[in-house]
């Protein structure tokens, strides 16, 4: 026996020819490597990058609420502790903050009960929005709003 010819065992049913044609065409397919993983990265590689972009940019948008919400609970303290701040000052005091964080562009607005067992409740709201705007796509802007409820207690 020469060192090129090893005897396979050929599975009942195929002719001895067949076994050996369909073994040379599986290790000649397994040694290709003409760039077909390339190819495939190259179709879906764009995809994969937008979706990256867009969990990148629904984090920050979270983010950008996250901060607002917090911003609007610290201008509401603000209003527990001075109950006769007006609707501009808040939303000085609000811009403030948010601008220190980075944001703008957000609207603050109050809305005063009347007094009920001694105290009156005040809801702050916050609108805001975000847009989302990758190249080649058009702006995508989401609008936020969240309110805030305190007691406002006192005259």
């Amino acid at each position: 026996m020469s060192a090129r010819a090893i005897p396979r065992k050929v599975p009942s049913g195929f002719p001895s020819g067949i076994a050996s044609i369909d073994s040379s065409r599986a290790s000649a397919f397994r040694r290709d490597r003409s760039g077909g993983a390339g190819l495939e990265f190259a179709l879906i590689a764009p995809f994969l990058i937008m979706l990256l972009f867009g969990i990148f940019a629904f984090g920050w948008s979270m983010n950008a609420v996250s901060s607002v919400r917090y911003t609007l609970e610290t201008t509401s303290r603000s209003l527990q502790l001075q109950n006769t701040l007006s609707q501009a000052a808040l939303q000085s005091i609000a811009t403030q903050k948010l601008q220190a964080l980075g944001l703008q562009d957000v609207n603050v607005t109050i809305a005063i009960d009347p007094v009920s067992g001694g105290f009156r409740m005040a809801h702050l709201t916050a609108t805001y929005a975000f847009v989302i705007d990758f190249p080649y796509f058009n702006a995508f802007p989401i609008n936020y709003a969240t309110t805030v409820t305190v007691p406002l207690v006192g005259s």
